[in-house]
């Protein structure tokens, strides 16, 4: 009887939340993501080369729920612009000048991401998922024969 009221209840209540929630659970699948890695000087060859103001910055895809980072894949540096959301792949004459420039070489920097973005966001999706398998398995039953002992 109790589970039942329960049931009926959390149908209920997710019916309404259902029909009245405008907001959906965020998931990336994938998401492309683009975060400035460092600001170029604005008299900088590469200014003059893309035409307008880009900085260095590093685009992934990015598979991920609830905000949290699952996998991410395809990463490359690009140049861009985040005021107008735009971004250009990096080509050899501007990376020429990124290396000897601003002694920065592309093709053989690492992963600027960070630590969660690359690994946390792994780690707690498992721990989500091995709860849910060991929730999901039945307990052995617990019952122990009860010996009479006297007193």
């Amino acid at each position: 009887m109790m589970k039942t009221i329960i049931l009926t209840a959390f149908i209920t209540f997710a019916s309404l939340s259902l029909v009245s929630a405008k907001a959906k659970i965020p998931i990336c699948l994938p998401c492309e993501s683009i975060e400035t890695v460092q600001e170029l000087p604005t008299d900088s060859e590469i200014q003059k080369l893309a035409g307008q103001k880009v900085n260095l910055s590093y685009a992934n895809k990015e598979y991920g729920i609830f905000g949290m980072s699952i996998w991410n894949t395809n990463g490359r540096f690009v140049l861009s612009d985040i005021s107008n959301n735009m971004y250009f792949e990096i080509d050899p004459q501007a990376a020429k000048i990124l290396k000897e420039k601003h002694d920065f070489d592309a093709e053989t920097a690492e992963n600027p991401l960070s630590f969660w973005k690359k690994v946390g966001g792994k780690l707690v999706f498992l721990v989500i998922i091995a709860l849910l398998i060991w929730g999901s398995i039945p307990s052995k039953n617990k019952t122990k024969d009860v010996e009479p002992t006297n007193i």
